[in-house]
Order: C-alpha cells, then structure tokens, then sequence
C-alpha cells in the first residue's frame, strides 16, 4: 500500500511539473510573438510615416486638392518650428549647424563640432531714425533745425545723453585650449576652431 501510495504520488509530481514546465513555456512564447508584433508595427508605422514625407516633399509645391488642407496644416507647423527654433537660438546666441545640428555661437565661422562652415545669419534692419517733432505745434523738423518752420519757435536744445561709466574689463581667465592655427581660445569641449575650421589640439 505504501508503495502504491508513493507511485502515485511520483507521478502526480511529475505531472504537476510538466504542467508547470508547458505553461511557462506558453507564457515566455506569447512573450516573444506579443515583442515580435510590436516590432512589425512599428516598423509599419516608419514605413507609412516615410511615404508620407516623401509624397509631401515631391507635391508641397502642387498637392492634389484631397491633401491640400493636410499640406497647409503641415507648412504651418514646420513655420511655427522654425520660428520657435529662432527664439531659441536668439535667447542662447546660437545657431544650429546644418551638416551635425550642433550650437555654433553666434559669430563663429566654422562649427566646433563638426568644423562645417558656419550658416550666415540674417543681418538685423538698422533701426530707423526718430523723425524730430516740434514741441509747440508738432510739426515735423529738419534734423538739424533750431526753428520751427511752421510756428517759427526756437527749438530748445535736447540735452546731452548721459555719459555711462566703463564697466571694468573681467579678469582674464586662464587659456585651457588653443587653436593651433589662429590662436582663438576653444572650450573644454570644441573639436574644431571655430574661427577657422582647424582640428582642435589632441583631436585624432
């Protein structure tokens, strides 16, 4: 009896484990299906998003009537971008480099990242001169006028600007690198000179 009793709980274990063994085995296959459908997804995705660019770069300056409002939406958006891009550089006196999208600080010719030329930006409008006004009949004045012509009243002098005092030159800071070539000082981090394109010291 007690031998019995022992077989059969053998195999009871025995079951008990291969059922085990089969599920887990089901578990870590679903796994693998559920990670292989998510790739394939997502490379569907790529693949709709990749013609979807291509057809709007062959048809933005044509695109068919059932698009056109797709188009406007899409050229909207890549403005506000590039305008929110602007502010961006603006505030941080960068611009972007086109061959790596690297900061190049405003005034730099050559990206220190890369050593590609860098963009020219766009020279800032010179800002108009203030068209002087009469004080006693508003009439507008020759720049040099010391009458009015049009009341015949003296022209009060302006006063002189106020002289700003020199703000105290910063102490100089010690060299850490230096363009083998032109002499301009790098940062820590440039691998090409930003003034004229050389390969930092140590760059390979």
């Amino acid at each position: 009896m007690a031998i019995e009793f022992f077989d059969r709980l053998t195999a009871s274990v025995s079951r008990t484990a291969k059922q085990v063994s089969d599920n887990a085995k089901s578990l870590a296959d679903k796994n693998r299906i559920r990670k292989d459908i998510a790739a394939i997804e997502n490379e569907l995705r790529n693949r709709y998003r990749d013609i979807g660019e291509k057809y709007f770069a062959e048809n933005s300056e044509n695109p068919a009537p059932e698009y056109a409002e797709m188009f406007t939406a899409i050229n909207e958006l890549k403005n506000s971008l590039a305008a929110k891009q602007r502010e961006i550089e603006a505030l941080e006196g960068t611009v972007i480099c086109a061959e790596c999208g690297g900061q190049i600080l405003i005034g730099s010719k050559f990206c220190p990242n890369c050593g590609a030329a860098a963009p020219v930006a766009a020279a800032e409008p010179a800002p108009a001169a203030v068209q002087p006004i009469c004080p006693f009949c508003g009439q507008a004045l020759a720049a040099d006028a010391l009458f009015c012509a049009a009341c015949g009243n003296k022209i009060p002098e302006q006063p002189a600007a106020p002289v700003t005092p020199e703000t105290p030159a910063a102490p100089v800071q010690p060299v850490q690198n230096v363009c083998p070539n032109c002499g301009e000082v790098l940062s820590s981090d440039a691998l090409f000179c930003a003034v004229c394109g050389t390969k930092a010291p140590g760059v390979d």
